[in-house]
């Protein structure tokens, strides 16, 4: 590798730490929304096996779990997703330049 190519490995490499410290807030805050529609998932479950009966309340709250846990899971995912996107771009531009 020669020294160009590894100082702009480097410089994506630190532009990448960079976009991951700077949405380090967001990706926390998914990982809160995960974390209470788990809550909301084990709340719903008792209530049901407790109540030994379906109410309305119960699959709400079920739909409503359910519905926070897909945007959060999609949100890291989409983040992630670009993330590595970014990461393979640039070593598919190191590989092409040794060829």
């Amino acid at each position: 590798m020669t020294p160009d190519e590894k100082d702009s490995l480097e410089q994506a490499l630190n532009a990448l730490d960079r976009l991951m410290n700077m949405f380090q807030v967001e990706r926390i805050l998914y990982l809160v929304g995960g974390i209470a529609s788990l809550g909301l998932f084990a709340f719903a479950g008792y209530r049901l096996f407790a109540q030994g009966e379906i109410k309305s309340n119960d699959l709400i709250t079920i739909l409503g779990a359910s519905g926070v846990s897909t945007a959060c899971s999609s949100r890291v995912a989409y983040f992630l997703n670009k993330a590595f996107n970014l990461v393979e771009a640039i070593i598919r531009k190191i590989t092409n330049t040794l060829e």
